[in-house]
Parts: structure tokens; sequence; C-alpha cells
């Protein structure tokens, strides 16, 4: 019996001496928080940098369905520009449509389609009807 309480004891004692001291967790919330508040007044954060430009561009150009990033639609001007329209209409959504546009260029904007430069259309024409259809006929 005395071996077996001796070796009990043993034991425990050997395990306790493995184990980590242990903090209380208000005191563990409260190491977080301070954590937490100076790893974001450490983050700086950029205001948006996208630009639009005061001046209006106009110009013609062909609406070109794209099959990247999902599809879309981008204009190429008559100089071989590539132009990223961010609100072109659907009637105006025509594969190989001729249009006469003016609006404003947007600069330091990022877009998932990384094609051309991002566009605002104030005013648009249609020259010349395009195909119609969904993403999957257009291809």
């Amino acid at each position: 019996m005395f071996k077996q309480m001796t070796c009990v004891v043993l034991s425990v004692g050997i395990l306790m001496s493995c184990q980590q001291k242990s903090t209380n967790p208000i005191d563990k919330s409260a190491q977080l928080d301070v954590v937490a508040k100076s790893e974001v007044s450490k983050v700086s954060v950029k205001p948006s940098q996208t630009k639009v430009d005061l001046k209006q561009l106009s110009f013609t150009a062909t609406v070109k369905y794209m099959n990247l990033e999902g599809g879309f639609f981008g204009l190429v001007s008559k100089e071989g520009k590539h132009w990223l329209p961010m609100n072109l209409n659907k009637e105006f959504q025509q594969d190989g449509a001729v249009i006469k546009v003016r609006g404003n260029a947007l600069t330091g904007m990022m877009t998932t389609q990384q094609w051309g430069t991002p566009f605002s259309i104030k005013h648009i024409e249609l020259i010349r009807a395009g195909r119609k259809g969904t993403a999957d006929n257009l291809l």
C-alpha cells in the first residue's frame, strides 16, 4: 500500500512540474486587448487614391467582349487605347458595336479585370450596332 501511495504522489508531482504556470483568464484577455490595440495603432490605412480626371474625354470606340475574369465589356478607341467602362448600360453591351462616348478617366483605381483604364461614361451614342447576347454565345 505504501508503495502504491508513493508511486501516485511521485506521478502527480512529476505531472505538476511539467505544467506551465497558468494565468488568470481575466488577465489573459486584458493582455490580448493591449496587444490588439497596439497592433491596430501600427497599421496605417491609406485613403482611397481613386481620382476622377476633371478633363472630359470624347472618343469613338469599339465595344469588345473580353472572356477574362468572368467576362466583361471593354472599349478600344480608334487609337488602340483600352478603356474599361465602369457604367456601360446593358443596351450598349454589344460585341463589335461602335459607339461615341464622353466621360472621365478614373486614375488610381484597381479592378479585377486589370485591363484598360477605368472610365466613367457621362454620354454615349450608338453609331453601329454589334452582336447582342450572353457571354456563352459571344465567345
